[in-house]
């Protein structure tokens, strides 16, 4: 079984004309679908009856907003530490100029949870900082610095490349993507190189137990659609009581799969079967989400939604 890195973000949000004027002022496209019944079994909400599609200019890329009221309780309190295993942490974007970017999220309803921080991984220096909005979501805006950034075409910000999750133990967590056909091609453990570790809120900490264990993971070792996931051995915090359907904020990532059925029959036929929360059926979901499909929770309540590929 060879999959693809995850195509969707799913967010459940009560900002929804904010965060699509941010989309919109980056050049992404709106598609509004309309929501049946279907969706609001599928991930819990009591939702409105349009959903907005926004897909970046790429055409790689899509984020699906379901509107709910502002009373829905959101999946990651606005302020548990960064560190805080517990569902989706957040999303990552690519910028060309991180002052830039922090003025123009600042405009649409962003605020920084932890400024901009240069720090080394290697060969390769990036600049990253955390901002977060009011339904909880937090994104990651990074800037690389050097070398340049060869390949990859964008105007102000990118696609959504990766997401990443803060869990209790990464390998437990891998062991638990593998079954989905994803596999580990970056690894990195200990003490975060230069001042890395301010990103992390782990500068309080003495420098020889502030490491970290860092995966990232993807079927085809590519950084665009790949899951990154996080634990600090050192310094543990308790998990969050996430949900797996329902309340507000980064709700899921939607993956495509060449063979569904063939995936959900993997998933049920070992360690994870239980940490199926949406079984296999054939849904009214909004756009290429529709069809048949099912939902699946991570050991730290990460939640995934698993698509049949068009063909």
């Amino acid at each position: 079984m060879r999959e693809i890195g995850f195509s969707h973000v799913v967010i459940t949000t009560s900002n929804a004309p904010q965060l699509g004027g941010f989309f919109a002022a980056l050049g992404w496209h709106l598609h509004s679908t309309a929501l049946f019944a279907d969706a609001a079994d599928f991930w819990g909400a009591d939702m409105t009856q349009v959903a907005e599609r926004w897909v970046a200019p790429s055409g790689a890329c899509e984020v699906v907003l379901l509107p709910v009221t502002n009373t829905t309780a959101v999946l990651r309190p606005l302020d548990c530490a960064v560190t805080t295993p517990g569902g989706l942490f957040d999303i990552n974007m690519r910028t060309w100029d991180s002052d830039w970017a922090r003025e123009f999220l600042h405009t649409h309803g962003w605020r920084e949870l932890v400024p901009a921080v240069a720090w080394q991984f290697g060969e390769v220096q990036t600049s990253e900082a955390l901002y977060i909005q009011d339904d909880g979501i937090v994104m990651a805006v990074m800037q690389r610095l050097s070398p340049p950034l060869e390949g990859i075409e964008f105007d102000r910000m990118s696609d959504v490349f990766n997401s990443t999750q803060m869990v209790s133990n990464v390998e437990t967590t891998l062991a638990f993507l593998k079954v989905l056909g994803f596999e580990r091609f970056i690894d990195h453990a200990g003490p975060l190189p230069g001042e890395g570790p301010r990103v992390l809120q782990l500068e309080q900490h003495p420098a020889d137990t502030a490491g970290i264990h860092l995966s990232i993971a993807h079927p085809e070792a590519a950084m665009s659609g790949s899951i990154e996931l996080i634990d600090v051995p050192e310094h543990p915090l308790p998990c969050l009581p996430v949900p797996s359907t329902g309340g507000r904020g980064l709700r899921a990532l939607a993956i495509p799969c060449h063979d569904v059925s063939e995936t959900y029959a993997a998933v049920n036929d070992s360690e994870w079967s239980a940490q199926v929360c949406q079984p296999l059926a054939k849904r009214n979901l909004p756009g290429l989400l529709s069809g048949e499909c099912f939902a699946v929770t991570g050991p730290d309540g990460g939640r995934l939604d698993l698509y049949q590929l068009a063909q």
